[in-house]
């Protein structure tokens, strides 16, 4: 058997209404930084929070763009430098927690984000007490080691890792995705479903992610269509929050695949949202990689209930156009002109996990078929 080396947040609370456990879990005399999106302001969320933490000296931060860019990280260092705090929180989505979960690691050292975004600088260590509490159900960012940013001036769009950037508290309480906007939970159980689909097909999967994986993909796959057909069906929104944390920590152990890796220079580029980039790219990529994990993809399919690994494949593009979901990115100005960006900054550790290499003319070839 392979050898393997797991890493987890410090500690994981999951349940209805348990964003009330917040205060009695971070460090008693800290000085709290909140991270919140610009939903979580309007929503009520960032005040709730505020008054959950009304006993605690707190400065709150609010308004982080979609995508992360580095200046919004850094933004959030100055802030967190200046009052000298010694915990940041973050509520919201991926980009919140990721530009949180990134600042958290980087307020007690030196330099700006894009020092460490290009290896200018390495993280030595544990940097601040970092808690996360998701607000959408599929990034997954609370339990990983990494921060998806991006540099809107090279529009490079890659991952900041450290294992040191794990949560010390991930709060997953699915209520908190209840307000979540309909295009939004569409958008982010595919980018939940795909980093399912490819953790548990990944070069690099082991005991321990395969079975989370295993686990996540129908949670997620069934859940998903019920969620978005109801937003108020609790039940759906439960399992596609829990199916999301699960993936979570299944990829993080495992990496993820092609899909990833071309999603996140095709996203920066075209400003598309990461989660549609998924869902458009997955039948695609699957069918790719299907010969050379065809008895995966039948486990996959038999627990979400289809007869095979096609039939599995053919769902999943059913369900995006249930969704929605365009079967190309010709609608966002894709290009000939931009394949030499995306083929230049594909080459990620998700591509390099990905069930088989793709050389670079099948690339170019997958890119031809998406106009």
């Amino acid at each position: 058997m392979s050898s393997y080396n797991l890493g987890f947040p410090g500690k994981i609370i999951f349940g209805d209404g348990v964003a009330d456990y917040l205060p009695g879990e971070l460090p008693p005399v800290a000085r709290v930084l909140l991270a919140v999106g610009r939903h979580a302001a309007t929503s009520g969320l960032a005040a709730r929070l505020e008054r959950l933490l009304k006993n605690f000296r707190l400065i709150t931060f609010c308004g982080v763009p979609a995508e992360a860019p580095l200046s919004a990280v850094d933004d959030i260092i100055r802030q967190g430098r200046t009052k000298k705090v010694s915990a940041v929180v973050a509520a919201g989505g991926g980009s919140v927690i990721d530009a949180a979960k990134a600042a958290a690691g980087l307020i007690p050292l030196d330099g700006e984000t894009a020092d460490y975004f290009y290896s200018r600088k390495t993280i030595p260590g544990k940097g601040l007490f970092f808690a996360a509490l998701p607000t959408t159900a599929g990034t997954g960012a609370e339990a990983t080691p990494n921060a998806v940013l991006t540099d809107p001036e090279t529009e490079i769009k890659k991952s900041l890792r450290h294992p040191a950037l794990l949560a010390d508290l991930a709060i997953i309480d699915p209520e908190l995705t209840y307000s979540c906007p309909d295009q939004l939970t569409a958008h982010s159980g595919f980018d939940a479903l795909t980093q399912a689909i490819e953790s548990y097909l990944s070069r690099k999967a082991n005991t321990v992610s395969g079975a989370l994986a295993a686990r996540a993909v129908p949670l997620i796959f069934n859940a998903l269509p019920k969620a978005c057909a109801d937003p108020a069906n609790r039940q759906a929104r439960r399992e596609l929050a829990e199916g999301s944390m699960i993936t979570a920590l299944a990829f993080a152990q495992s990496g993820l695949g092609a899909v990833h890796g071309l999603a996140h220079p095709l996203g920066s580029k075209l400003h598309v949202a990461h989660g549609l980039c998924c869902a458009i790219l997955l039948p695609l990529i699957l069918r790719r990689n299907q010969a050379v994990c065809s008895a995966a993809l039948d486990e996959l399919a038999a627990a979400c209930g289809c007869a095979d690994g096609s039939g599995f494949i053919g769902r999943i593009e059913q369900l995006g156009k249930t969704l929605g979901i365009p079967g190309n990115f010709r609608k966002f100005g894709f290009s000939p002109e931009i394949f030499p960006f995306v083929l230049k900054n594909c080459r990620s550790g998700s591509m390099n996990s990905n069930p088989r290499r793709f050389e670079d003319a099948e690339i170019l070839e997958i890119l031809e078929t998406l106009l």
